[in-house]
């Protein structure tokens, strides 16, 4: 397992304090009408993305997760989620425009099928990053491609009906990491390791330097997840929209 956490229901944030991140977990199911005031907030050019997917349950995936991360913004910084305004940084990674007022809140998210997590802090860069557990993923090739020399020694070395678990615990939180020091691609999958074995916390063991932090955490026991932030150690509360 991941480390075990609590998802306390909240209808708004509470106050994010300085030492503290917060992450939410949200569906992205939802019903006619909050798609409606979702598409509502978002930009022309995200309501442009959203029309151009094929598939509809793709286009409310879309949908959801951008108007989600709008209305925790909006309320974080006390405005209108249709105010906001992003821009891309050097590798892609979204953040706040500084006529958003909002250069010292960060944020990031993550989807997988039907599930999201977003994750706020002050000043600090973060990453997150969640997966759907997929018995036919071809894992073996995938972490020959991508993982590390020793990753892929400790994922043998699982008992086989720990390996899939295994992979993705591994792959959220490189992912993770790589959102989080906003260099992307630039950093090879296999500079760095992660640990990987169910039962013991996230930590880094290569190749990362000891001001990131990591966290691994799980949506439900398909869904693993992991959090990567820089600087000092933070409370972390976890919140969800859903009941």
């Amino acid at each position: 397992m991941s480390d075990t956490v609590k998802w306390t229901h909240s209808l708004s944030p509470p106050q994010l304090r300085p030492n503290e991140i917060h992450v939410w977990l949200k569906s992205l199911v939802i019903e006619a009408p909050t798609q409606s005031l979702l598409h509502s907030y978002l930009s022309a050019d995200e309501k442009q993305r959203a029309a151009r997917f094929h598939f509809e349950r793709d286009r409310i995936r879309f949908i959801a997760a951008r108007g989600t991360v709008r209305t925790l913004l909006s309320l974080y910084l006390r405005k209108q989620p249709g105010e906001l305004q992003f821009h891309l940084e050097q590798q892609g990674k979204p953040a706040l425009a500084p006529e958003s007022a909002g250069r010292s809140l960060s944020f990031n998210l993550s989807h997988s099928d039907d599930v999201a997590v977003f994750a706020f802090g002050w000043n600090r860069n973060i990453g997150v990053d969640i997966e759907r557990i997929r018995a036919g993923v071809e894992h073996v090739d995938i972490a020959r491609c991508h993982f590390s020399a020793g990753e892929i020694r400790s994922l043998a070395s699982l008992p086989p009906e720990n390996r899939i678990r295994g992979f993705f615990y591994c792959w959220t939180r490189k992912e993770a990491y790589i959102k989080a020091s906003g260099r992307g691609l630039q950093i090879p999958l296999d500079s760095f390791d992660v640990n990987l074995e169910p039962g013991t916390p996230a930590c880094f063991l290569r190749g990362v330097d000891p001001s990131w932090r990591i966290v691994g955490f799980e949506a439900d026991q398909q869904y693993p997840a992991a959090l990567v932030y820089d600087g000092l150690p933070a409370d972390l509360r976890f919140l969800t929209l859903d009941q």
